[in-house]
């Protein structure tokens, strides 16, 4: 979760392209966290100590720990502890973009002050189920992006993460939020929630990216896009609003019904109300995610 929400920081940043991130996220998978960003992280060491670790190295036989040990800039225990904790998951993206050198050691030390500050997040054993700070980054996302601060639209957000990296997997980032009028679909899959609250939903992808969404939702190797890989997503979109509903019911006394999904085909897509799209650059390809406040 806090990946991709990192990731999406830096977009806003614009450290990265759009291009630059999904190649480092997928790279990313068989990357580890190197010690050097570890402390740079934790506060223990500056950037430039790090770069010096890194000089020493090339000329001792001798692991980046011991020789941060013997140059002063940490104790053994403090080793021990910031070795055993490991960081957040979304360090790995920022090694592998600073071993492609789109970054510098420098440059990250100013940006996870910025991030975590942004986000307020400094546990460095971030966990998914820690909901009330997850919510924030959502939150966060939600007023850099110019969307309302609506509490079901960040729970539907929140959840919809969660879902896309259960189901689908963990190798996108979100981009910034647009609100629009009329939109062109591609593959499109629509559903009403309607109750005490109304929410227009839709998710929308081209094809080629539909057959591997499918795939991965179904747990199948779809090869060519047909009525499958179709009941694919809208089955996608009607179990994650099935269990968002299912939370609104069960922390509040709203009371909130799904319409059948409908696929949309070539009709222009303008619902009335306020409508974003959020565009999700996974690996393999653009999934649009679009939402109707009324």
């Amino acid at each position: 979760m806090f990946t991709q929400l990192f990731g999406n920081f830096l977009l806003r940043k614009g450290v990265v392209t759009p291009e630059q991130l999904v190649t480092a996220i997928q790279d990313s998978a068989e990357s580890h966290v190197k010690l050097g960003t570890l402390c740079i992280h934790s506060g223990l060491m500056s950037a430039n100590e790090v770069e010096k670790i890194y000089v020493l190295q090339t000329h001792r036989d001798a692991r980046f720990g011991e020789i941060a040990i013997e140059e002063g800039y940490l104790t053994p225990a403090q080793l021990e502890d910031v070795m055993e904790h490991q960081g957040p998951r979304y360090l790995i993206l920022a090694q592998e973009l600073i071993e492609k050198g789109i970054l510098t050691h420098d440059e990250l030390e100013v940006l996870l002050v910025d991030y975590q500050n942004e986000t307020e997040l400094y546990d460095l054993d971030m966990l998914d189920e820690q909901k009330d700070q997850l919510k924030k980054l959502v939150l966060n996302f939600c007023e850099q992006s110019g969307i309302s601060r609506d509490d079901l639209v960040v729970d539907y957000l929140q959840l919809l993460f969660n879902n896309l990296i259960r189901f689908i997997g963990d190798d996108f980032t979100p981009l910034n939020l647009i609100q629009f009028n009329h939109y062109n679909p591609m593959i499109c899959a629509t559903q009403m929630i309607t109750g005490n609250y109304n929410l227009g939903t839709a998710i929308d992808m081209s094809e080629e990216v539909a057959i591997e969404f499918a795939s991965r939702y179904a747990g199948e190797s779809f090869t060519q896009f047909d009525e499958y890989v179709s009941a694919s997503l809208e089955d996608f979109l009607n179990l994650h609003n099935g269990l968002f509903i299912v939370n609104v019911s069960n922390s509040t006394d709203m009371e909130l019904k799904l319409e059948p999904p409908v696929e949309l085909g070539n009709e222009i897509y303008a619902p009335e109300g306020s409508t974003y799209l959020l565009p999700l650059s996974y690996t393999f390809g653009t999934v649009n995610i679009l939402v109707t406040l009324k």
